[in-house]
């Protein structure tokens, strides 16, 4: 039976991880509360969502399966994520339930990217309807860097727990 160790045990050089890791938590609080979408319409009625707003303003109107699964993979999977690696960096874990985590993080982290493909489409949409103008605002560049930096990060600690013959450490 192999025995428990973090990664940072056996990587203690390796400092920028968990660095990496706590910008990218940062880069995700200040991208679900930024505006990530302005919309302007007749010029003078102007509202701007966060990625928060937009879950709650979805569960006012009655789209509560969008509501949950925007909350669910642009919100809570995130946050999980990155608290997650942070705990398989300094938790003494087995070497197969760590390379488990970190398989499916690495599956289910991409897509958190659906938000920053969601307000593409509605800027498009909107504006080439002539409805309204629609600008993508900072709040979805912090949460896509965020999210880049998430994918990032699980693929680097990945490799650097996998050997070369496909075993763990």
């Amino acid at each position: 039976m192999p025995q428990k160790k973090s990664i940072y045990s056996i990587k203690p050089y390796r400092w920028d991880m968990p660095v990496m890791i706590v910008i990218a938590l940062g880069l995700l609080i200040a991208g679900l509360n930024l505006p990530t979408l302005k919309l302007t319409k007749v010029i003078f009625f102007t509202n701007t969502y966060s990625i928060w707003d937009g879950v709650w303003e979805l569960w006012k109107s009655n789209h509560i399966g969008l509501a949950v699964i925007i909350f669910f993979f642009s919100i809570m999977f995130p946050c999980v994520k990155l608290i997650g690696l942070l705990f398989v960096w300094f938790v003494p874990l087995e070497p197969e339930g760590r390379k488990r985590f970190l398989y499916w993080s690495g599956i289910l982290g991409k897509w958190s990217m659906l938000d920053v493909f969601i307000v593409a489409i509605l800027v498009i949409l909107i504006k080439t309807r002539d409805i309204a103008d629609a600008n993508a605002q900072i709040g979805i560049y912090f949460f896509a860097c965020a999210i880049m930096l998430s994918i990032a990060a699980t693929m680097m600690i990945e490799k650097m727990v996998t050997l070369k013959d496909g075993t763990t450490e």
